[in-house]
């Protein structure tokens, strides 16, 4: 075996593909820094396109799921593969360690000349015969590189290629990225800066941002501090599920030994307790296997960005640098808050058998005994060190119990009746207005409050959904009729009646292909082709359309409002998960879900709720509006969390936030 085998097999990791675990073919290296086969990254991402059914404009990586861009935003699905950045010094490694010919100059090779590469310049990326490097090294720009003998590249790679990180501008290929948009989280040049970001408040230049914070020296620290804090958790999780096991097989050991005299007449019941008892086993397994699944997946990824830190600290650039440490925080972010909405919430589960006193009259009774669990919240939330961890890498995670609400502004529109609004893109509000016949649509700037321009709409407007995918607007009313219209630019297209509606129909949302809406007594769906396919019915609902109502959808949650007063929650085929109802919340009319999975809720006696969104923590965020004493609708920009409640002449602006 020799030096460049050895040392690719001590990091045959880094060498295999996340996706086919083999070694790699012609490795393409993502932004994230993650490395795949070409076949497989382009077969990934033709199976993203196929599951959503609809045309994508970027994918996930499948190993951190960070979102990736193709670099060019028109290329055709099965090109953008292709056009991804090569990992050439993996390649460069695989080929020297795979048979036994010679490494060639890549510079002579550009001329059909071809002699054996000697050195390989970590800086350039390439490697060189022993003519073209003295040349290399001549020349003043390239005399600093650093220049190894060739046999070194595979003892000390780690297979990452920093080039994936590009450092130019995407929109100005020709400009580096030297500004950053803390607003809208955007790494831009300086005319992109002056373009897109001058009315941002928070811009800055990328130099001063790296050197006035000390996030990027004591990068590594603050990553193996989450990684311990996360290391910690895990334990703890497994060892509750250990726990849990042994409970459990401590109850059944009882509840068997409870029976022993009587067993000939229990065995019916006694079966039956011990599929209550695996019920709950594998419950409880199921939720602890996704919490260590998904702290695993985090120690795992830090690992990956404690590795691509100390090359970035070591070879890269400080912008390579800041886009690392931006890309670092926004993963952790995303971790986390997946954690904090299935770990926030950490109980003390005791397991034991409730024997049943009335066992004598055994003809009499049905079950041996019940199961007794006990819930109560933990002394300690480990979890809550692990976020404290995230603070001091200025990661931000929403928590419920934190949650409050600012009041921003008030829009006022003289002469209207404000019943209904959307936010459409980043900078337009859609809002119905009934105060003529016919109604109107108005198209208002989200920043000043200016309307651009107003759409005369036949029906009774009720209820707008914005569909970014397809840029559609769809419109509810109060009568039997359901319309749409595409956004283009600044205008709405013309408005055309949806014809296969013949139902009252209220509230709509969309998940996956489908459009999804409030009928009066059902859920129904469609979908959005041109021209839309026939409505069918999901599940039956305890819902009346004629009235208001609202709808949202989250990760294959529908959450809806029901005549009874109530917030209900089923899976998008109808199988019911919870049901909120409580004095507080008197007419809920509207809801819409945040980025953070929590729900606002909308009381038509003016107030404004929050909800987890597994319905058991409630919030009242407030109990009187600022200007808007009719209130009729509320929606929710879902980019920055701000809210919009609607009523008469006034639109009231809030921002919800989280200590």
């Amino acid at each position: 075996m020799n030096k460049r085998t050895m040392a690719l097999s001590k990091s045959s990791d880094s060498f295999s593909c996340p996706v086919c675990s083999e070694t790699l073919k012609s490795p393409k290296i993502l932004p994230c820094l993650h490395s795949f086969c070409e076949q497989c990254i382009h077969e990934f991402i033709l199976s993203t396109a196929r599951n959503k059914d609809i045309a994508i404009k970027d994918f996930n990586c499948p190993v951190c799921r960070i979102v990736v861009k193709p670099k060019d935003a028109k290329a055709k699905l099965d090109k953008w593969a292709k056009s991804l950045q090569d990992n050439v010094i993996m390649n460069t490694v695989l080929t020297m360690d795979h048979g036994n010919k010679a490494l060639e100059c890549q510079t002579c090779k550009r001329y059909t000349q071809t002699f054996e590469a000697k050195s390989w310049c970590k800086q350039c990326y390439e490697a060189f015969c022993e003519k073209c490097i003295s040349m290399h090294n001549r020349m003043t720009l390239l005399m600093t590189h650093d220049v190894v003998p060739i046999e070194d590249v595979g003892c000390k790679t780690d297979g990452l290629d920093l080039r994936a990180v590009s450092e130019y501008c995407g929109m100005h290929p020709l400009k580096m990225v030297d500004v950053f948009c803390f607003q809208h989280k955007t790494a831009c040049c300086g005319l992109c800066a002056g373009i897109n970001h001058r009315k941002c408040d928070n811009v800055n230049s990328i130099d001063e941002i790296v050197h006035s914070s000390g996030i990027y020296k004591t990068l590594l620290e603050k990553l193996n501090d989450i990684r311990e804090s996360t290391t910690t958790l895990l334990h703890a999780k497994q060892q509750e599920k250990a726990n849990i096991k042994v409970m459990a097989e401590n109850t059944e050991e009882d509840a068997a030994n409870f029976i022993q005299g009587i067993r000939s007449k229990l065995d019916i019941c006694f079966e039956t307790f011990k599929k209550q008892l695996t019920v709950f086993h594998d419950e409880q397994n199921t939720r602890l296997n996704i919490r260590i699944r998904l702290l695993e997946q985090l120690i795992q990824s830090i690992e990956h960005w404690t590795k691509v830190t100390e090359v970035v600290q070591t070879s890269g650039s400080i912008t390579q640098l800041f886009l690392h440490v931006e890309t670092v925080k926004q993963q952790i972010e995303t971790s986390t808050t997946e954690l904090e909405q299935l770990c926030g919430r950490d109980t003390d589960i005791n397991l034991s058998f409730k024997e049943n006193e009335t066992l004598q009259k055994v003809e009499s009774v049905d079950q041996i005994g019940s199961l007794s669990i006990e819930e109560r919240e933990k002394d300690t939330n480990q979890i809550g060190d692990l976020f404290k961890m995230c603070s001091n890498f200025e990661i931000c995670i929403p928590r419920f119990e934190g949650i409050r609400i600012e009041y921003l502004r008030t829009m006022h529109m003289s002469g209207t009746n404000l019943i209904c609004g959307v936010c459409i893109a980043d900078k337009y509000i859609l809002l119905g207005d009934t105060s003529t016949k016919p109604n109107i649509l108005h198209l208002v700037d989200k920043t000043t409050g200016l309307t651009i321009n107003k759409t005369v709409i036949t029906g009774n407007v009720k209820r707008l959904y914005f569909d970014k995918d397809l840029s559609r607007i769809f419109i509810s009313c109060f009568t039997k009729e359901l319309f749409s219209a595409d956004f283009k630019g600044p205008t709405l297209a013309q408005i055309n009646r949806l014809s296969f509606n013949t139902d009252y129909v209220g509230a709509l949302c969309r998940f996956d292909k489908y459009i999804y809406i409030i009928v009066d007594d059902s859920v129904n769906k469609f979908i959005p082709s041109d021209p839309p396919m026939e409505m069918a019915r999901s599940f039956p609902t305890n819902t009346n359309s004629r009235g208001l109502n609202g709808m949202a959808i989250s990760k294959e949650k529908i959450f809806y409002t029901t005549v009874d007063k109530e917030i209900k929650c089923s899976s998008v085929d109808g199988q019911h998960i919870f049901t909120h109802k409580n004095d507080k919340i008197r007419d809920p009319v509207s809801i819409a879900m945040l980025s953070v999975n929590v729900l606002i809720i909308f009381d038509r006696n003016g107030a404004l709720h929050a909800l987890s969104n597994d319905g058991k923590k409630q919030a009242t965020l407030l109990k009187k509006f600022e200007k808007v004493v009719d209130p009729w609708d509320m929606w929710v920009s879902t980019d920055d969390n701000t809210v919009y409640i609607a009523g008469g002449e006034y639109i009231d602006v809030f921002k919800i936030k989280f200590d």
